[in-house]
C-alpha cells in the first residue's frame, strides 16, 4: 500500500531490497510509448506543426519517424522549404527532392528558398527543367506563399536568363518577402497589380524597365526595405514611399542610370554596397530621418543628399551639412586622413564612423596624396563631430603601416568623445602583436578602448534585417550573406564550371 502511494506521488518505487524499480512508461493518445521526459509529444498538433515549420527542411521531414502521431504532422505543418545545399550538394538530387516535397506536402507554405537554380545546358533537358520549375509555382503546396527567395545560375551557352512564369503573380496578395535574382520578371505585369503585404523586396541582376519598376513600387503599400543589386538600366528610377525605411543599392550597373529617392519620410538607412561599377548617380531629395549612410566612395560619380552634393566624394560646398546621419561608412584605398576629414565636416552629429580600406580600388582615387592637389597644403581642420559626438571608430582591413598608425593617432588625439576603436584585420593576431599596436599608437591604460578582430572577406550587409541597429556590424560578425555562402559552396563543388 505504501509503495502505491509513493508511486502516485511521483516517488520512485523500490523493491524490498531497496533498489528502485523503473517507473511505468505511459502511452500517448495514439498508443505509442512515451518517455516521462518527452513533454513535447504532449503538445497540441498546431503547436507541434509550428515547431516543425521552424526546423530545416530535412530535419522537419525526419520528424515523421519519431512516432505514429508525428507522421501526418509534417505534411500538414506550414511548409518552410529550404532547398539550399543543406538539402544536398548534388544539384540533380536537390532539384528532384524539391519536386518530391512539393508533390507530397499538403501546404500551406510560408517560405520557398532555392538559391542558384542550375538549368541544364542541353536544350531538351533545359526545357524539361523549365517545365518542372513552372510546376513548382503552380503547386498547391505553395498556395498563400509568404516568402519567396529564388535565384538562378546564368547560362553562358544560352546567353539569357530564366523568365519567371506568370503564375508567380498569384502570390501578390500574400507575399511578405520577395527576393528575385538572376532571372527575368514575367512578360506582362498588370499596372494595377498590388502587393498589400510585401515588406521586403530584393531585385538582383535582372532587367527591368522604368515603367515596371515604378508600378511595382507604387503597388507596395507597406514596403519597408528595398534592395537593388546589379540592376541593368539606363534611365531614371524614382522612389516615393511613405513606409520605406531602408534602401540598398549594389551598383554593378550597366550604362548611365540615376536613382532618385524623391520622398521617403521614414527612410533611416541608405546602403551602397559594391559602389562605383557604373556611371550612375544617386540623389536623395527628401529623407528627413536618414541616420545610416554608406559606404560612400570616390568611385561613385555623384551623390546628392538634399543640398549637399558629392562629386567622387568631394563635397561641392562645405556650408551644407546633414545633421541626421549618426552612422557613416567611407571606403578608400588607403587611410587618407585629409579626405576623411573633408567629408566629416558635412556630418556634424556623427556618432560612429566606419573606414573600409579597399586595396583593390584604383589608385587614381587617392586624390589627397597628390602634391599638386589644391587641398594638399590645407591644414587638417577637425570636423565638428570630433568635438561633441563621435564615440566609435571602426577600420576594416587594417594594416600596420605608418600611414594607418598616424591616421588612428589623429583620432585618438582629437576626437574628444571617442570611447572605442575597432580594428578589422585579415589575419590572426596574438598578445604580442596587440601589445606592439598599443605601443605604436601610444595608448596607455586609460583613454579609448582598442579591439582587434578578424574581419570577414564578404562585404555584403544584411539587406532586410531592420532589427539590426547597425547593419555594418556584419563586416566583423563572421557571418556571410546567404547568397554569397551558397555561391562559394557552388564554386567549391564545381557547379560553376
Amino acid at each position: 500500500m505504501e509503495e502505491e502511494k509513493n508511486a502516485a506521488a511521483g516517488a520512485p518505487v523500490r523493491a524490498s531490497d531497496g533498489t528502485a524499480w523503473p517507473r511505468p512508461r505511459k502511452r500517448s493518445r495514439d498508443g505509442d510509448l512515451v518517455s516521462h521526459d518527452d513533454l513535447i509529444s504532449e503538445l497540441p498538433d498546431d503547436i507541434l506543426g509550428t515547431i516543425i515549420s521552424l526546423l530545416p527542411t530535412k530535419d522537419g521531414a525526419r520528424t515523421q519517424a519519431i512516432a505514429r502521431r508525428w507522421r501526418p504532422l509534417w505534411r500538414s505543418a506550414p511548409l518552410n522549404l529550404d532547398a539550399s545545399y543543406r538539402l544536398g550538394f548534388n544539384e540533380f538530387k536537390r532539384f528532384c527532392v524539391t519536386s518530391k516535397i512539393l508533390s507530397d506536402h499538403h501546404g500551406p507554405a510560408r517560405r520557398f528558398y532555392y538559391p542558384l537554380v542550375l538549368l541544364n545546358d542541353d536544350k531538351e533537358r533545359r526545357a524539361e527543367d523549365a517545365a518542372q520549375i513552372r510546376s513548382w509555382f503552380d503547386s498547391r503546396a505553395l498556395d498563400n506563399l509568404e516568402e519567396l527567395d529564388i535565384s538562378f545560375l546564368f547560362s553562358h551557352r544560352f546567353g539569357k536568363r530564366y523568365q519567371l512564369p506568370s503564375s508567380v503573380l498569384r502570390w501578390a496578395s500574400t507575399l511578405v518577402v520577395a527576393r528575385l535574382r538572376l532571372c527575368k520578371l514575367p512578360k506582362e505585369i498588370p499596372p494595377s497589380l498590388r502587393f498589400p503585404l510585401l515588406k521586403h523586396l530584393t531585385l538582383g541582376d535582372l532587367p527591368i524597365s522604368e515603367d515596371v519598376f515604378h508600378g511595382l513600387i507604387a503597388g507596395c503599400h507597406v514596403l519597408e526595405s528595398l534592395y537593388l543589386e546589379g540592376i541593368a538600366y539606363a534611365g531614371c528610377f524614382r522612389i516615393s514611399s511613405p513606409t520605406l525605411r531602408s534602401v540598398g543599392l549594389c551598383s554593378r550597373l550597366s550604362g548611365k542610370g540615376e536613382l532618385v529617392i524623391q520622398d521617403a519620410p521614414l527612410l533611416e538607412r541608405l546602403l551602397l554596397t559594391c559602389p562605383g561599377q557604373g556611371d550612375e548617380t544617386i540623389e536623395v531629395i527628401r529623407a528627413p530621418k536618414l541616420e545610416i549612410l554608406g559606404p560612400l566612395s570616390p568611385c561613385i560619380p555623384q551623390v546628392k543628399i538634399g543640398d549637399l552634393v558629392f562629386q567622387s566624394l568631394t563635397a561641392a560646398r562645405l556650408t551644407n551639412t546633414i545633421c541626421t546621419v549618426k552612422i557613416l561608412a567611407l571606403e578608400f584605398p588607403v587611410p587618407d586622413l585629409a579626405a576623411v576629414l573633408y567629408v566629416l565636416r558635412c556630418f556634424p552629429c556623427l556618432e560612429k564612423l566606419y573606414i573600409i580600406l579597399n586595396k583593390w580600388m584604383p589608385k587614381k582615387y587617392v586624390q589627397y596624396d597628390d602634391p599638386l592637389h589644391p587641398r594638399h597644403n590645407e591644414p587638417l581642420v577637425p570636423a565638428k563631430c570630433l568635438e561633441t559626438h563621435l564615440n566609435k571608430l571602426v577600420l576594416k582591413d587594417y594594416h600596420c603601416n605608418e600611414q594607418a598608425v598616424n591616421f588612428v593617432k589623429f583620432f585618438l588625439l582629437n576626437a574628444k568623445m571617442l570611447k572605442e576603436i575597432k580594428f578589422g584585420v585579415n589575419y590572426e593576431v596574438n598578445n604580442k602583436w596587440v601589445a606592439n599596436q598599443h605601443r605604436l599608437l601610444e595608448v596607455g591604460t586609460g583613454g579609448s578602448q582598442l579591439e582587434f578582430v578578424l574581419a570577414t572577406h564578404f562585404r555584403g550587409v544584411r539587406d532586410h534585417d531592420l532589427s539590426i541597429t547597425d547593419p555594418f556590424t556584419s563586416y566583423f560578425s563572421g557571418e556571410v550573406d546567404a547568397l554569397s555562402e551558397e555561391a562559394h559552396r557552388c564554386f567549391v563543388n564545381g557547379c560553376l564550371n
